[in-house]
């Protein structure tokens, strides 16, 4: 577990949480239009490089919607989501839906207090949240990205020892999906997997197919809510109709 991690949120994700706030307590009400770049910039205090990619994460989370040349709108609740496609499986994203398989995946963690978000991603009650990073490498080349968040409910729950990480990577690589009661899979296109998985560019380009998924339990409890990030040229799904 990365120590700075800990201790040290990205700039741009601590703007998400703040923009994310202020819409849920009205300052920005469903269907209003946010100020320009410039200005929310300045009111946030941080640069239209950082403000972009927090717009680009409330956007790929179907919170803002931008409309080319005019400017950036809050949607109603779950406006954009119904325009999306469900996609159903019981085997991990990268291996169902990449066309290159990684030979090796590399793991960092960090537990922290939730923000007003995750709590709502999660849409449960808990004191801290397992964040997870993990980069997909096909000889030792990154290509691939996810991002999980776990109630510590559940690491207690399922044994996982933390002092370990590989427990907590075979859970969420293969456990998961074994012993889950079902899961649900929103794919969209996005611009950010990039910056999101920060550590590593994943691709050259800026065009990622996003794989958002909830692992739930037999209670309709979400275990895990995770973000997959696939380059678009490696995407490749298959249908039996």
């Amino acid at each position: 577990m990365s120590d700075t991690s800990v201790n040290k949120k990205l700039k741009h994700v601590r703007v998400y949480d703040q923009l994310y706030e202020q819409i849920l307590n009205g300052t920005y009400p469903a269907g209003s239009q946010l100020p320009s770049e410039t200005l929310l910039s300045e009111h946030m205090g941080v640069s239209r490089m950082t403000l972009r990619k927090s717009l680009a994460l409330l956007i790929e989370d179907g919170i803002v919607k931008n409309v080319p040349g005019v400017g950036n709108f809050i949607c109603s609740p779950d406006t954009e989501r119904k325009q999306e496609s469900d996609l159903s499986s019981n085997k991990h994203p990268i291996f169902s839906y990449s066309t290159k398989v990684p030979d090796n995946t590399e793991l960092d963690f960090r537990m922290e207090p939730p923000t007003r978000s995750i709590l709502d991603t999660l849409n449960q009650y808990t004191p801290a949240v397992v964040i997870t990073d993990r980069w997909y490498k096909k000889d030792n080349v990154p290509f691939a990205y996810s991002l999980s968040f776990l109630p510590i409910e559940l690491i207690a729950e399922k044994q996982i020892d933390l002092t370990h990480p590989d427990e907590l990577l075979h859970y969420l690589e293969s456990d998961c999906y074994k012993t889950m009661a079902s899961c649900h899979r929103i794919c969209s296109y996005t611009t950010t997997g990039n910056f999101t998985a920060d550590k590593y560019a994943i691709s050259e380009h800026d065009s990622f197919l996003l794989i958002q998924e909830n692992i739930y339990d037999e209670n309709g409890r979400i275990q895990v809510s995770s973000k997959h990030y696939i380059p678009a040229g490696l995407f490749r799904i298959e249908l039996s109709l």
